[in-house]
């Protein structure tokens, strides 16, 4: 896999047949890049407040590239027109390694791990996630690996269309709409529920549904720059409260807590390791983890649709995919771990 990665900057590949081979430097057609800069170039030069306003409504308008010939097959089409899309390759090392660590940290590992625990127990969870981890390793490094070869606009969402067949791309792409639709409304209000831990009246939990949504779609009208350092700013928040929690977990299983006393893995003993008195009811509630563990991974394939935009990707996405093993030791299996001895699985809060 690693010397998959080291391969050389000029890659040619042949897609569904189109001839000459694309090539990441060399066929992706110049006129639209140059054209675009220059509306740019014109906009600027206006200034104030107009010039801001007048590249925020252009952004909306579709992207017109030069007719492509006829004869050319639908799925030729795309890759043309995915391969000559005006990306601004704004993104760097430091934006693409922590979208990488903080992409996947989300409510799935501060919220939804409760309730694993609770259908679970401890073993369960630690299990579960490290089973559902090795997976998604191997599909980030795939999709890394795709995403250095093959640097276009769309990242893994194109690829099923351009490889295996339109009808497959677009259901793809219908699901990933789909998942995003879903999951944005379940992370604001995740967000707001996480707000009544410091005691926040729950009357005003609307209002700051409203807030967050407010912050999310203003960071997505400064485009990809901005999208890159506010997944930074987030992900090193994410990673300072994460190593927080280790830290300070790992006093209270040695005995620091308040009350004194080692805990140790006396919990997992008493209640128990695992959920039910039988086998079989065992191995359902272990089961219920993996629903829980794919979801908390989701954001994970954000490393193979932002490399696109790196400033140069076949430097920055390897060591961004490679981070994906240690972000799922660190940030999943051992806090997930200290979470199994702190809290007993039949703890009634």
């Amino acid at each position: 896999m690693n010397s998959r990665f080291q391969e050389k900057d000029n890659v040619n590949y042949d897609v569904k047949g189109i001839e000459p081979a694309i090539t990441e430097t060399e066929s992706i057609s110049q006129e639209p890049f140059s054209t675009f800069s220059s509306d740019n170039n014109e906009l600027t030069s206006e200034g104030g407040l107009n010039n801001t306003w007048t590249r925020f409504k252009n952004s909306f308008k579709r992207f017109e590239l030069e007719e492509l010939d006829p004869n050319l097959t639908d799925a030729e089409k795309i890759a043309i027109a995915t391969a000559r899309s005006p990306l601004k390759h704004t993104l760097k090392k430091r934006h693409l390694h922590m979208i990488a660590v903080g992409g996947a940290i989300g409510t799935g590992l501060f919220v939804g791990s409760g309730k694993a625990l609770r259908t679970a127990g401890p073993a369960g969870i630690l299990i579960g996630w490290t089973v559902t981890g090795s997976m998604i390793y191997c599909m980030v490094m795939a999709v890394g690996e795709l995403a250095v070869i093959f640097p276009v606009s769309g990242g893994f969402t194109t690829y099923a269309t351009r490889f295996i067949d339109e009808s497959f791309g677009f259901a793809v792409n219908f699901n990933y709409m789909l998942q995003w639709l879903v999951t944005l409304p379940l992370e604001i209000v995740a967000a707001s529920i996480t707000v009544n831990y410091w005691g926040v009246d729950p009357k005003y939990r609307d209002g700051f549904v409203a807030l967050f949504w407010v912050v999310i779609v203003s960071i997505n009208l400064f485009g990809v720059k901005g999208y890159g350092e506010a997944e930074f700013i987030f992900a090193v928040i994410k990673v300072i409260t994460i190593i927080g929690f280790i830290i300070m977990a790992v006093v209270l299983v040695c005995g620091g807590g308040p009350q004194g006393g080692f805990i140790g893995a006396k919990y997992w003993h008493n209640p128990g390791a695992f959920v039910g008195a039988t086998p079989g009811l065992k191995f359902k509630g272990f089961c219920t983890v993996f629903i829980t563990a794919s979801f908390s991974f989701g954001g994970s394939e954000v490393v193979g649709i932002a490399g696109s935009e790196a400033e140069n990707p076949r430097k920055s996405v390897p060591g961004a995919a490679k981070q994906v093993f240690w972000r799922i030791i660190l940030f999943y299996v051992i806090c997930l771990l200290l979470i199994g001895m702190l809290v007993p699985y039949n703890d009634p809060v």
